[in-house]
């Protein structure tokens, strides 16, 4: 979410509207989960993905007509921000033809955020609140501009209220977004969680893959390294880079959270072993190490020699990633990824390899 919402703010800054495309409800198989979103721009190019196929299609058409189509004179910039509220049935004839066979139905919910105004503002206030790490809210109020049908599954409204409710706090685990309407109002509310985080230590050829994929995958990634020629802004364009003086350092500049994953790739086993010791006394979800198992097993005896127990030397996943046969850097970052993801998914890091 992170990066979704850093790229639409660096739009919005920009003077440039766009339609934020937001599932607000769904039920049975679909695509993407509530609270999934999508940006279209006026050129109809997107950032993000409700889901791809007629559905998707569907919410690009809008967030276009919205922009520059039949909606478009109804949203003058002294006139109020515009949100459209859309219903897909992906169970019916119609889905069947385009061979969409989720079999559930959603709702999604359109806003044509407006550059300079307070659409924006909470926009990108939600984002500052998720790049320090803080879950957010939002929270958007609507009143319906014509009268429709009970059957149509289209209504527009005029948004009367924007605000970021309980920034800082967690959000509830039990709903990602949900749109409570009278006939004549609606109000649109969302939780926010910052992205989870990925820690490598090394900056080589294996953590150059691994942070693009990371980064691609929905992390916020750091990169640290003792040498200032590889932890650089120039090789990890999507991470944050920091130089260490050393390893034994290696933890003193992050704050570590049961959020975050850790992944250490330098380039000695030395240097593993000391960042190893360090990660297991943080709460860090995952932690996972580079290696061969008889690297693993020499550096774990050492480990159990110095007093490290059991409990701690089994959270850790060495060799690290899936047994894919990967063999170039590349292949290994999908390993990695893929076994991280798995973790993710399952809602822990826990369990050695």
């Amino acid at each position: 979410m992170n990066s979704f919402l850093d790229s639409v703010c660096a739009l919005l800054e920009q003077g440039e509207d766009v339609v934020i495309v937001t599932i607000a409800m769904q039920s049975g198989s679909t695509p993407r989960e509530s609270g999934a979103k999508m940006a279209v721009r006026r050129d109809g190019s997107i950032l993000g993905t409700v889901g791809g196929g007629l559905m998707e299609a569907g919410c690009m058409e809008l967030g276009r007509e919205m922009l520059t189509g039949r909606f478009a004179s109804s949203a003058a910039e002294s006139g109020p921000e515009l949100a459209v509220i859309r219903h897909f049935d992906l169970s019916n004839e119609e889905a069947a033809k385009a061979a969409m066979v989720c079999g559930g139905r959603l709702t999604v919910v359109a806003e044509h955020i407006q550059a300079g105004r307070r659409g924006a503002e909470v926009l990108c206030a939600a984002r500052d609140s998720l790049l320090q790490g803080k879950a957010c809210g939002l929270e958007t109020t609507m009143e319906r501009l014509e009268h429709t049908a009970a059957a149509t599954r289209e209504a527009c409204f005029a948004v009367t209220g924007r605000k970021t409710p309980d920034c800082g706090h967690a959000a509830p685990a039990a709903a990602s977004a949900t749109l409570d309407c009278d006939g004549k109002t609606c109000r649109f509310t969302e939780w926010l969680q910052p992205s989870p985080r990925m820690i490598i230590f090394g900056a080589g050829h294996v953590a150059l893959p691994t942070a693009a994929m990371a980064s691609m995958t929905g992390f916020a990634v750091t990169v640290l390294d003792d040498r200032e020629e590889f932890a650089s802004p120039q090789r990890f364009p999507q991470a944050r880079t920091v130089v260490l003086p050393d390893f034994g350092q290696a933890f003193a500049q992050l704050t570590i959270t049961p959020q975050c994953y850790v992944v250490i790739m330098t380039r000695g086993h030395l240097h593993d072993k000391t960042v190893l010791e360090q990660a297991l006394k943080t709460p860090a979800c995952y932690v996972g190490m580079i290696g061969s198992r008889r690297k693993r097993d020499a550096l774990y005896d050492q480990l159990r020699s110095e007093g490290v127990d059991e409990s701690s030397i089994a959270r850790c996943h060495c060799p690290i990633g899936l047994e894919i046969g990967a063999r170039t850097p590349e292949e290994i970052a999908v390993s990695i990824m893929a076994e991280i993801i798995a973790c993710r998914a399952a809602g822990n890091g826990d369990g050695a390899s």
